[in-house]
C-alpha cells in the first residue's frame, strides 16, 4: 500500500510505495501541485544539506517505508 510523504527536495506531496494507489493518497492533490521528481544532481543536493536519504526509486522509497 502507498503513502503519502513530504518530498525532501520541494517539499510538495509526493508518495512512498508500491506505486499502484497513488490516486488514492494523492487524488485530493492537482497533479501540478505534486513533486515531479528529480534529478540525481538535484537529489544529491538535498541529500547533503538534510543528510539523510532522499528515497529515489521505488526501491529506496520501500526501503524507507519498510523502516517508518
Amino acid at each position: 500500500m502507498c503513502r503519502r510523504v513530504t518530498c525532501k527536495n520541494c517539499g510538495k506531496p509526493s508518495w512512498a510505495g508500491c506505486g499502484a494507489h497513488v490516486e488514492q493518497v494523492l487524488g485530493d492533490v492537482p497533479k501540478a501541485q505534486r513533486c515531479q521528481g528529480h534529478s540525481r544532481t538535484e537529489s544529491s543536493r538535498a541529500t547533503t544539506a538534510t543528510g539523510s536519504a532522499t528515497g529515489e526509486g521505488r526501491r529506496s522509497k520501500l526501503m524507507n517505508w519498510l523502516r517508518s
